[in-house]
Order: structure tokens, then sequence, then C-alpha cells
């Protein structure tokens, strides 16, 4: 999306040239490979998992923190291999979005007219305001290399993230 804003506001008349079909197939494709390939890791992780005690979660759905609180093995491991890789997930995806928000607000304050950065900035505000709600959460939920934070802290900031 930010790829796309990017060609938009930065190279207008190029367009519908770089913004092509085999482009947006591509740029799709390599969001679901890397997606399921990390999904695949994180999924055989957790299922070396054991329980033994009650099999009621205390949450909305069932996301990693109360699946690990749940568990009788020993999560240590796992607390530290789940935080490397949902930081590298969320942290890498935001660095390359930043930097094409970078290179559009160089774009935008380069621009002759006023009318013309009014309506750049509010293509890109409603984006910028999901993006800051989603990655802020993402953040708050999985980034932390802690097991301390509470259940109830990470319920409320999961339902954020999900509404």
């Amino acid at each position: 999306m930010s790829f796309d804003r990017y060609v938009a506001i930065c190279q207008p008349l190029h367009y519908a040239a770089i913004m092509k079909q085999q482009l947006c197939s591509y740029l799709v494709g390599a969001a679901w490979v890397i997606g399921f390939t990390l999904s695949s890791y994180h999924l055989v992780l957790l299922s070396k998992l054991t329980f033994c005690g009650p099999n009621k979660i205390q949450h909305f759905f069932c996301d990693n923190s109360p699946l690990f609180k749940l568990s009788c093995s020993d999560t240590s491991l796992l607390w530290k291999a789940d935080s490397v890789l949902l930081s590298f997930v969320v942290l890498g995806s935001l660095c390359l979005i930043l930097v094409s928000y970078m290179c559009i607000f160089h774009c935008i304050l380069h621009m002759p007219s006023a009318s013309g950065r009014k309506k750049a900035f509010a293509t890109c505000s409603s984006h910028l305001t999901a993006l800051a709600i989603a990655y802020g959460s993402c953040i708050v939920l999985y980034a932390q290399p802690t097991e301390e934070v509470s259940l109830e802290t990470n319920t409320v900031v999961a339902l954020l993230n999900t509404v």
C-alpha cells in the first residue's frame, strides 16, 4: 500500500506504467509467501507445547501470550523465539513503510502548489492513521521480550488491534 501511495504521489504520470497487474500480483504473492512461511514456522513452535491444566483461555481469541501461560512446558525459549520472529516481521515491514513515506513526504514538501500538498497529505492521512494503530498495537503485543505482561493488558491491546 505504501509503495502504491509512493508511485501515485511521487510519479503520478507513470502510475499506470509502473503499477501493472503483474507487479501487483508479485507484491501480493510475496506478502502471502512470506506470511505463510513465517506462520508455518510459528505453528511448528506452537505444536511442541504440552498442556496439562485448564483448557480455557481467558482471551477472546487464541493468542500467543495466553496460550503460553496455559502450557505446562518450558516456554522461555518460545517467548524469545516468538519475540525475535515477530519483531523481525513487524519492525522490518514498518521500516520499509517508513522509508516509503519519507520519500512521499519529501515529494510532497517539494510540490509547488499548496492545494496539491493538501490533497497529497489527505491521501496519506487515513493510511498513516491505520498504520499507527495497527503497528502500535502489534509492537505492544508482540515485540516484548518478557512474559510479565498481564493478560488484561494483552486483551485490551489485542481488542484495539482487532477492531
